[in-house]
């Protein structure tokens, strides 16, 4: 980038030692463009190099996460967690949910998540 910059430098030298206004005014115009271009190629280098970096990112997290989501459950532990809850349907909207065994024993009024209505 910085070897277009000068190059367009030079082209602006040049443009100034042009004599015939009418080609001066000419060249002013394009040299005009290619510093607009020159600056806009180098703010899309900019950006491209923030996007990589939070592509990154955000690469290493949803790494990260699919380790935590994806580790390894032993057959008990499901049986535990199987234990735990309850798959209910809201008799109001009839989406099923799962709730807590010992929510469901002590008889809490428990609102649906969807209707937002008591689910019992």
């Amino acid at each position: 980038m910085k070897e277009i910059k000068r190059q367009i430098e030079d082209l602006n030298i040049k443009i100034s030692q042009i004599q015939d206004e009418q080609y001066k005014e000419f060249f002013e115009r394009v040299s005009g463009v290619l510093e607009g271009l020159s600056a806009k190629v180098q703010e899309i280098m900019v950006n491209e190099t923030v996007l990589a970096e939070n592509f990154k990112y955000m690469d290493d997290d949803i790494s990260n996460l699919q380790e935590e989501l994806f580790q390894e459950v032993t057959l008990e532990e499901l049986d535990e967690i199987e234990e735990e809850y309850r798959e209910v349907s809201c008799k109001n909207c009839g989406k099923t949910i799962f709730i807590e065994t010992s929510a469901l024993s002590e008889k809490h009024e428990i609102p649906c998540p969807y209707c937002n209505e008591n689910i019992i």
